[in-house]
């Protein structure tokens, strides 16, 4: 109501000037400021020791180790690639497995592919 009231008694005086109760400058003079990352393509890519600890992450640990370097790669802004070396971990895992069952005989190769 009182915002009101002072529009419209300054609609009918014709005052169109407003001021502000702080400085304001007539000159548009503004400054950018950069920030420059100091994170390099190489601080992106994991070492030889992380990739080997999420390749035993992922071998070790199964589906629940790929869940867990899906969680970490996403959470972590700095080091990519963890879910990529813990799903090379559990492709490795399945193929031990296979091996293994086609050397045990539980598993036929005529089973797994169609063409064969």
């Amino acid at each position: 109501m009182k915002k009101l009231l002072y529009i419209l008694l300054f609609t009918i005086v014709g005052q169109t000037a407003v001021y502000a109760s702080f400085p304001v400058s007539e000159h548009n003079n503004f400054t950018q400021i950069e920030t420059v990352d100091e994170d390099t393509e190489d601080d992106k890519k994991l070492t030889k020791r992380q990739k080997i600890t999420w390749i035993l992450v992922g071998l070790l640990g199964g589906l629940l180790g790929a869940i867990i370097a899906l969680i970490t790669q996403l959470s972590s802004k700095k080091k990519k690639g963890q879910f990529k070396f813990a799903l090379l971990g559990l492709a490795i895992y399945f193929a031990i497995y296979i091996a293994a069952g086609v050397i045990r005989g539980e598993i036929d190769l005529n089973e797994i592919f169609i063409l064969g």
